[in-house]
């Protein structure tokens, strides 16, 4: 449904890898390559070992855990066969922030970024946590990027190499087989009453190859809503360096200098730092 239908926030280098998926996913019905991870969330005890759970039994979390969730790869608002939604990881960090023994958690964050529809329940999880979330990142471009923003407190590069954040924007793509279909006798026919005159507008429009109407209704109030959320969110970011809030994206060592992110550091770190979060918190508290 959001390959279909959806506005993006993708990173465009990843269209090549993930359109090929996508078709034969939607068209072929291919499905065998297309293996879902056990899990998305690990639970690690206070001396940041993995909690395991014995055969046969439920895992015990012992006080002062961390929780790990993860977001890796193209990011949709439902799951599927092949990888979690936001709607699971939502429910992943709803459960780590009303577990009495977890103290906070590390959102861990790998993907070019994903359909505009899956961002909405990481910002509303953001505005009713009330443990520490730290976000660390690979790859965190577009809706990904939106997504971390939304619900952590502190946000880190997980390496200098290979970390890549920013790709601020949005973008729309489709494809049009129609001169293919009439050249083998198709005839096409969309009729509107006068009462529907400006229904679905826009489309029709950019598919005759006018897109001014659909980028000043659709797609330019995302983008510069998402430019004024990174905003909002990283109040000490240099917005005005070229290409920041308009699509670009950096390695580390200059996301850093843009303020975009706060750090760079292992997961180690990260779960030190919600530790920390965590503390800092109780202390306010009392």
């Amino acid at each position: 449904m959001e390959l279909l239908r959806g506005i993006w926030a993708l990173q465009v280098e990843a269209l090549p890898i993930y359109g090929p998926l996508a078709y034969r996913f939607l068209f072929e019905n291919s499905t065998d390559e297309f293996v879902k991870p056990q899990s998305l969330f690990t639970v690690f005890d206070s001396n940041f070992q993995a909690v395991k759970a014995a055969k046969n039994e439920k895992i015990t979390i012992p006080k002062d855990s961390i929780a790990v969730v993860d977001a890796i790869g193209l990011l949709t608002k439902y799951g599927d066969i092949c990888s979690y939604g936001a709607l699971d990881i939502v429910r992943a960090l709803d459960f780590a922030n009303q577990h009495p023994n977890i103290i906070g958690t590390v959102l861990n964050v790998d993907g070019p970024g994903g359909s505009i529809a899956a961002i909405g329940p990481l910002v509303e999880f953001g505005k009713r946590k009330t443990k520490p979330v730290v976000g660390l990142c690979d790859q965190a471009c577009s809706a990904h990027l939106f997504g971390m923003l939304a619900v952590s407190d502190y946000i880190m590069a997980d390496n200098n190499i290979s970390a890549q954040i920013g790709s601020i924007g949005v973008m729309l793509s489709w494809m049009d087989n129609k001169k293919y279909l009439e050249s083998i006798g198709y005839e096409f026919h969309q009729v509107y009453p006068d009462e529907s005159k400006h229904k679905n507008e826009s489309v029709r429009l950019a598919q005759e190859g006018k897109y001014e109407m659909i980028k000043k209704e659709m797609l330019s109030p995302k983008a510069i809503q998402f430019q004024d959320f990174v905003k909002e969110k990283r109040p000490r970011l240099k917005a005005n360096h070229p290409g920041l809030l308009t699509g670009k994206s950096f390695g580390a060592e200059e996301a850093l200098q843009l303020q975009l992110i706060d750090r760079i550091g292992s997961m180690g770190e990260a779960m030190e730092m919600a530790k920390y979060l965590s503390e800092l918190q109780h202390i306010k508290k009392n």
